[in-house]
């Protein structure tokens, strides 16, 4: 539910004439009430002497020394000396935020024995005015004591499993509390955007009266008092018939003020709450914060009709299980609203189209389907846009509508605001408060102002109250004091005038819509120069960043070309070696594009390089070694030197016969890594007369681009290299997940010869070479198509056994051709320059893609492997 925009604040009723006025509560100073629960015993230690600066409790029935007879005494006359090293130890490391803990800062000790036969719990913690050790007494009422606070968590957090729902869940919450305190009723409240509260779930004893579905009002807590839950995750009274242990004295030595008791257990509790207690019938409660994202939710309140105390180690275990529960319950939340989101997305996508392609933004937003009214859930929708005004569903009157708008426009400063009981802050909708109690309004522009308004009718619908929310608390005995509600009877309340609340997932889908319109509508507003500015320097960058690549880029290749035409005896051989080490430098920048080329995963390069040689049934080529991600620079390099050693052992070394082998290993060998080729089995190995192109490169060129080391070693056995590559050619921090490389078939024996295939290619010489690969296979040929239209006409009429689609025409997708053929039954691959686990759609998963640049032999073998166990094609002809 959103809360109202913050210029919009509701009536403040505990301001009107003739009422108590409930701020009083708001204004207690409950963190320093300069005194105690009696149960226990709270000192203030100087940090330096460890002697007595402050203290309060019954210190001589608890430790048999009197209270005034320890201020100024070491603390050591009275605790024994490792009690008191523990306590005033550093406070442990903050742990991570997003883990449960134990209170801020505290030392805990359980069950320590002060005076002979009795046991007590101890908790020390650090403060400007000492260290604060709070000292409880066991064998008071309570649970049987347990003390292995994990195995607690454990037993609780088990039983909360198979509840399916949230609510499922907070009741499970509640009866595991219950059964595990033993306290007579447990409830989970949650909080309202206008801070009343609702019982939600309840587990309680027999004759026990019940709360559940019982709604309470916002000065039942007081504001200081839900800043103290955010702060602490567990408060307890053991009994609220006590009469406070005041501490002595009141002001601090150490900083001449009161001490901020906010993190102590043993704190008093305000009168007004103590008496709010016993009207409601309670002596003993718990309360435990339940937290999300900051913010408090609701919580998980205990009652007990007799006096009734928790052990440190069982407060500990509920404490645990409090911040568990809320990380689990605001998952079990986000769950239930990921459907809704999920519809939402899928609304968007289309609207997205539409405000692309209609002139007319109102009426393209309304008129086709889905359409803003499937969007969000509401009773109608309007839409101001360039002077024109459309809507759908019920909705006010234009004039009405007129109304609001100029209302909005004068008073709210929000692009979005959302409201679930409109009446009561602009008055004339009552008039429509049966079509449009609630709103959501998304404002998409400053001049002029745009709008496109969801409106939600009137629910009525019928509030039970835990007493009369119109009067939560009484004038006390004192001016200025007040006595909290003594009833408790429950209190119905008919409410008008209010929608269902908008939600977090709702509004989070209205700014997603504002951020799509921004380029349709903001181009005639004050803000559309700074964001195209901005937009534009964005460009500059990257386009800055691309012209770099693509030069240096072009200089690789230029190099390639000259030391490729030197070597090449004829010109069939320089443009097979040419092609296969363009190939090999596209595969490196393939992966560096799928991690924004923050770094290449070497394990990735050497599968890439030797993947035409791997047989399915016979294991010649092994990859091994731990994860390393290297550098742009270190990852090209080394991608063409593992292409010059795979290519020279097919042609002279072990993977030139059948029986022979290749190991590629790699290992940490302190500040570096050693990669390792092998090559065993091939024919004998002599060293060459004069160094080629691919003894240059991986000698001379690895050790330029790594700083590192190469060496190759003509053993006759098998050709052998050693790379020394340094750790600063390593990525650093893991770079984001890279996204799956798409699929590409095994080699399998096969052909094309006599079967059509459809080429669909915008490239005119890419559309001719791979026409050329498919005929030279024995295909026929079907096209090739360079636009959408003539490749749908040919999808649809011609006899095809398989095709070829290359992902975008000239700006225009072909998903729509495959689209086709998935329909008719005929295999496909794609093939592009993008990632191609961004471009492909979710339907289309798993659809093999060849990525370009690619071979001829890559065409070959992509085709034959579709076209595995498939009859010839029969059907229309061309």
């Amino acid at each position: 539910m959103s809360r109202p925009s913050p210029s919009l604040p509701l009536p403040d009723l505990r301001a009107l004439p003739g009422r108590p006025d409930t701020s009083t509560c708001d204004r207690e100073p409950i963190h320093v009430p300069a005194s105690i629960q009696p149960h226990g015993l709270l000192l203030v230690l100087d940090p330096d002497t460890l002697r007595v600066l402050q203290a309060a409790g019954d210190m001589q029935h608890l430790l048999g020394v009197p209270l005034d007879a320890a201020l100024g005494v070491e603390a050591g006359r009275f605790l024994p000396p490792g009690v008191i090293q523990a306590l005033c130890a550093p406070a442990p490391a903050p742990q991570e935020p997003c883990l449960p803990r134990l209170p801020a800062g505290a030392r805990l000790l359980s069950g320590v024995e002060l005076r002979p036969g009795r046991f007590f719990d101890l908790q020390g913690r650090d403060s400007p005015a000492g260290i604060i050790v709070e000292i409880e007494p066991r064998g008071v009422p309570g649970p049987v004591r347990q003390d292995d606070t994990l195995a607690l968590v454990q037993g609780m957090i088990a039983s909360l499993q198979g509840a399916a729902t949230a609510r499922q869940y907070c009741e499970a919450a509640a009866a595991t509390i219950r059964d595990m305190t033993g306290f007579d009723r447990v409830m989970v409240y949650r909080f309202e955007p206008d801070d009343t509260g609702c019982v939600v779930a309840e587990a309680r004893a027999e004759g026990t009266g019940s709360y559940l579905g019982l709604h309470f009002p916002a000065s039942d807590i007081p504001k200081q008092a839900r800043a103290l839950y955010l702060r602490n995750w567990m408060r307890l009274i053991p009994d609220a018939h006590y009469i406070p242990e005041p501490l002595m004295p009141a002001l601090s030595p150490r900083t001449g003020e009161a001490l901020d008791m906010s993190d102590c257990s043993l704190r008093a509790v305000s009168p007004i709450h103590l008496q709010y207690l016993r009207n409601m019938g309670v002596q003993a409660s718990m309360s435990l914060s339940i937290q999300q994202g900051g913010r408090l939710w609701g919580l998980i309140a205990c009652h007990h009709r007799t006096a009734w105390h928790l052990p440190v180690a069982m407060r500990a275990a509920c404490e645990l299980f409090a911040q568990m529960f809320s990380l689990q319950l605001e998952t079990l939340e986000q769950r239930e609203n990921h459907e809704d989101a999920l519809r939402m997305r899928r609304v968007h996508e289309h609207l997205e189209q539409v405000m692309a392609q209609e002139e007319e933004l109102g009426e393209g937003l309304i008129r086709q389907r889905p359409n803003l009214l499937d969007y969000l859930e509401a009773g109608g929708v309007a839409v101001l846009a360039s002077g024109r005004y459309a809507t759908a569903g019920q909705t006010p009157t234009r004039e009405q509508v007129n109304g609001l708008v100029e209302w909005l426009r004068g008073t709210v400063e929000e692009r979005i605001v959302a409201l679930d009981r409109l009446p009561e802050l602009y008055p004339p909708a009552r008039e429509f408060a049966d079509v449009a109690s609630g709103v959501l309004a998304l404002s998409v522009s400053r001049a002029p102002q745009d709008y496109i308004l969801w409106f939600r009718p009137e629910m009525v619908r019928t509030l039970h109250w835990a007493g009369n929310p119109d009067k939560p608390v009484e004038p006390g005995a004192g001016p200025g004091q007040l006595s909290p509600r003594a009833s408790f009877d429950t209190w119905t309340e008919t409410v008008h005038g209010r929608a269902r609340p908008w939600r977090a997932v709702e509004i989070e889908a209205a700014q997603a819509l504002q951020l799509s319109l921004l380029e349709v509508v903001l181009r005639r507003i004050e803000d559309a120069s700074e964001e195209r500015g901005r937009a534009r320097a964005q460009q500059d960058l990257l386009m800055a960043e691309l012209d770099h690549r693509v030069k240096n880029t072009l200089a690789n290749i230029q190099a390639l070309v000259r030391h490729t035409k030197s070597g090449a005896g004829n010109l069939e051989g320089f443009v097979h070696d040419f092609d296969r080490r363009i190939r090999a430098m596209a595969v490196a920048h393939s992966l560096l594009t799928s991690t924004r080329w923050e770094g290449a995963d070497l394990r990735a390069l050497a599968e890439e390089e030797l993947r035409p040689y791997r047989n399915a049934s016979e294991q010649r080529v092994t990859v091994a070694g731990p994860e390393v991600r290297l550098k742009p620079k270190a990852a090209l390099a080394l991608s063409l030197a593992l292409h010059e050693l795979a290519t020279n052992a097919a042609k002279y070394g072990g993977l030139s016969v059948p029986e022979g082998q290749v190991a590629v290993t790699w290992n940490m060998d302190g500040e570096r890594i050693i990669l390792h080729w092998v090559e065993s089995g091939g024919p004998p190995v002599q060293p060459p007369r004069r160094r080629g192109f691919g003894s240059t490169v991986v000698e001379r060129g690895l050790s330029y681009e790594l700083g590192g080391q190469a060496k190759l070693n003509f053993d006759p056995a098998g050709l052998r290299c050693a790379v020394t590559i340094p750790l600063k050619q390593l990525v650093e921090s893991a770079p984001a997940s890279p996204t799956a490389a798409p699929r590409r078939p095994d080699p399998a024996p096969g052909t094309i010869a006599g079967r059509r295939i459809l080429v669909v290619e915008d490239a005119a010489l890419v559309a001719m070479q791979v026409s050329r690969a498919l005929e030279d296979g024995g295909a026929v040929v079907v096209g090739p198509a360079a636009a959408l239209a003539q490749a749908i006409r040919l999808a649809v009429s011609s006899r095809i056994d398989a095709a070829l689609l290359d992902v975008d025409l000239d700006g225009e997708s072909v998903f729509p051709v495959a689209d086709v053929l998935a329909e008719r039954g005929i295999p496909f691959l794609f093939t592009t320059g993008f990632d191609a686990a961004t471009i492909v759609p979710e339907r289309f998963r798993g659809t093999t893609v060849l990525g370009k640049p690619y071979g001829t032999d890559d065409i070959q073998l992509c085709i034959v492997a579709l076209l595995r166990d498939r009859p010839p094609a029969g059907g229309p002809g061309d």
